[in-house]
């Protein structure tokens, strides 16, 4: 895309701010070049912001700028080289975007695994305390001499040996009907002590 030539009254009067109307010149006239500049050499920067970003810099820039080709070279190396400007600060920043993302991302997912960590151990902290207060439970009522040592010893098999109720109602020369009785009741003082235990 060639660059138009430079329009000097047009510039004078941007800079001068008397004729605001003619930025609508200066887009129409300068706009395709600056897009094919940015197509060419920044094909991933978004090249409507950088170029209403070069505009709004240029805006502030025209009141103290000579168009003096000889001295301080062309306007169009000058409207360039703003262009390129805010096309490398827009790279900048999507570099900063992305590697803050990459530092977020891997910030939640060591984050996630602390939690997840935590959750475990608190799980398997709660598991053995409740394994505990069972088993506490368990000696205090097998050590109860209120109860008979039959039913206690019936229990046993219940509840530390997890044999099949059948079998232990042979086992001992009782009925399916008592072990399950047994049972009930056990597993009844058994709760009031975990009960008054945890509480």
């Amino acid at each position: 895309m060639k660059i138009p030539a430079t329009s000097v009254s047009l510039l004078k009067d941007l800079a001068g701010g008397s004729a605001a109307s003619r930025w609508t010149e200066f887009y129409r006239r300068y706009e395709p070049a600056m897009r094919a500049f940015l197509a060419a050499r920044f094909p991933l920067v978004e090249a409507d912001d950088a170029i209403q970003e070069s505009v709004v810099s240029l805006m502030n820039a025209l009141p103290e700028y000579r168009y003096t080709p000889d001295s301080n070279g062309h306007f169009r190396n000058y409207l360039m080289g703003i262009v390129k400007h805010k096309a490398l600060d827009a790279l900048r920043r999507e570099a900063s975007r992305t590697s803050l993302k990459s530092e977020m991302e891997a910030l939640e997912r060591v984050r996630m695994r602390a939690f997840q960590a935590s959750d475990a151990q608190e799980q398997e902290e709660e598991d053995a305390w409740r394994r505990s207060v069972m088993e506490a439970a368990l000696d205090q009522l097998f050590a109860d001499d209120s109860i008979l040592p039959s039913t206690r010893e019936v229990f046993r098999h219940i509840a530390q040996m997890h044999e099949p109720p059948d079998d232990i109602a042979r086992q001992f020369g009782i009925t399916r009907n008592n072990v399950d009785q047994i049972k009930s009741r056990m597993i009844a003082r058994l709760s009031r002590l975990v009960s008054a235990m945890t509480a």
